[in-house]
């Protein structure tokens, strides 16, 4: 018997020393959190929603400061912080976003606080768990810059070795002073980057590459959107020059036959060349809207410029009547 025993205790030993690093340190009995109880016939899923921020208006630039991320989890499993003890379940963190794991320029490692920081990238979730319908919260200081700028900062929750919750939000850190004039641009902009006054005085336009067959919507130098387009095949071309937007249309139909429907739809140049979402018809069952879409990114248009219903929606509620079109 005592051979018995001596030869399990071995074996568990082996077993045990054969594990990674972080699987030993594993605990047994994990805290009662851990074992969170789900409702009997509801889809497992993780979801968030962005409720908003506590933070400073204007932040003098070269200080340290908080800043209280707000959010409810609008999902069906519990989110858990580093601290919950749950050795078995992923940490929910805050991470930067738009470019995803870039390092952010307030990143503080300051030794006097708690910056909330696991990484310059990382931010750790304050409480242990957070079931759905609960609110919770990320707490962090930042080291601002010696600017005088508007700051964009996109962030989006992280399961860590699992999943990211792809619904990024943008946070705005005015450094110096606010700004007001035309600051309705910033809503345009959908990557982190500073923002000089400077930047937001810049002329809105619309360029298109018909070599790339790609649209960039413009203020000044920034480029604030890149989408795919189709513009005009071979034999009937997109007209090369610098026009201007003449007028809009929720829906323009074609005069001539087979009258094409064409929504979001801003004539940049006259003979009937336009800026437009996808074409359809409106009696072959869907098959010509079909067929326009595999097309895109190919000339394949009549001469106007067609873009992805999404893409024209925006496009559409950024362009104005005499916005400069460069087309190249």
């Amino acid at each position: 018997m005592k051979k018995f025993i001596s030869l399990t205790l071995a074996v568990a030993t082996i077993i045990i020393s054969a594990m990674p690093a972080s699987a030993q340190n594993f605990k047994l009995e994990q805290p009662e959190i851990c074992s969170y109880t789900y409702k009997d016939g509801v889809e497992l899923e993780y979801d968030y929603e962005f409720l908003g921020t506590r933070k400073k208006l204007i932040h003098k630039p070269g200080e340290i400061e908080k800043v209280v991320v707000y959010f409810e989890n609008t999902g069906t499993l519990p989110f858990y912080s580093d601290e919950s003890g749950c050795d078995f379940k992923p940490v929910a963190r805050l991470g930067t976003e738009n470019y995803r794991d870039r390092d952010s320029i307030f990143y503080t490692n300051h030794s006097e606080v708690d910056t909330g920081w696991i990484t310059p990238h990382r931010i750790m979730l304050d409480q242990k768990m957070v079931k759905p319908g609960e609110k919770g919260s990320f707490t962090f200081y930042i080291q601002t810059p010696d600017d005088n700028a508007v700051y964009r900062e996109f962030f989006d929750i992280v399961l860590e070795g699992k999943k990211w919750m792809e619904k990024p939000f943008v946070i705005n850190f005015d450094i110096g002073s606010y700004m007001n004039e035309k600051r309705d641009y910033l809503q345009y902009i959908d990557t982190t980057r500073r923002v000089g006054q400077e930047d937001l005085n810049g002329e809105k336009s619309i360029e298109v590459s018909i070599a790339e067959q790609r649209m960039y919507l413009k203020v000044g130098d920034i480029t604030i959107r890149k989408f795919p387009v189709s513009t005009g095949k071979w034999s009937t071309p997109t007209p090369y020059g610098k026009t201007q937007i003449l007028n809009k249309q929720e829906v323009r139909v074609g005069g001539a036959w087979p009258h094409y429907i064409m929504p979001k739809w801003m004539m940049f140049r006259a003979g009937g060349y336009g800026i437009h979402a996808l074409p359809s018809l409106s009696f072959d069952n869907g098959y010509f809207w079909t067929e326009a879409l595999n097309h895109i990114g190919t000339r394949r248009s009549h001469g106007c410029i067609r873009l992805l219903p999404e893409d024209a929606d925006f496009a559409y509620e950024f362009g104005e009547v005499g916005m400069p079109v460069w087309v190249r």
